[in-house]
């Protein structure tokens, strides 16, 4: 099922919102040797902002367009997984932000490892979209063209009779 104009600008600005914001949260964080500062605070208010903001978007495509593609038994491979991997990321954000010192290590290897999984595989997914609606689209105009010069032979030869 195709996405609205809306729907798809929604969903890739704050797809890549959260994926730039995350991204360079985890380089300041992690492989720039520097005090944690406003710029990392910034980073991740941004990030928990746009990743509310993506599940909000995604929750919108729930009833009609995963569920079409599902009964269609279309990408359900990269749609499921990209979905999948979108609750994990949501409940590793909660332990994130909730969770005890304990929690806090594995969840925050977990969230940045599904986080660039997904920031793979959910363009996959999107580009796959494309590229089945081409390729149908492609069969129709053919197939109606063969329709068409068929129809068209048809009457020709009618006219002969």
């Amino acid at each position: 099922m195709r996405l609205g104009f809306v729907q798809k600008s929604a969903i890739w600005t704050a797809a890549t919102v959260v994926a730039l914001s995350g991204g360079a949260w985890l380089v300041l964080h992690d492989l720039v040797d520097a005090e944690p500062g406003e710029a990392e605070r910034l980073l991740l208010m941004v990030h928990g902002i746009s990743a509310y903001a993506i599940l909000i978007a995604i929750g919108s495509l729930l009833p009609l367009h995963v569920r079409s593609g599902w009964h269609r038994r279309r990408k359900r491979w990269t749609g499921g997984s990209t979905l999948a991997m979108l609750v994990v990321l949501a409940i590793t954000g909660l332990v994130l932000y909730y969770g005890g010192e304990a929690t806090r290590e594995p969840a925050r290897w977990i969230h940045i490892a599904i986080g660039i999984a997904c920031f793979a595989l959910f363009p996959v997914h999107a580009l796959l979209a494309a590229t089945v609606r081409r390729s149908a689209d492609s069969a129709i105009s053919s197939r109606d063209g063969t329709a068409e010069s068929r129809s068209r032979y048809a009457s020709a030869d009618a006219g002969r009779r």
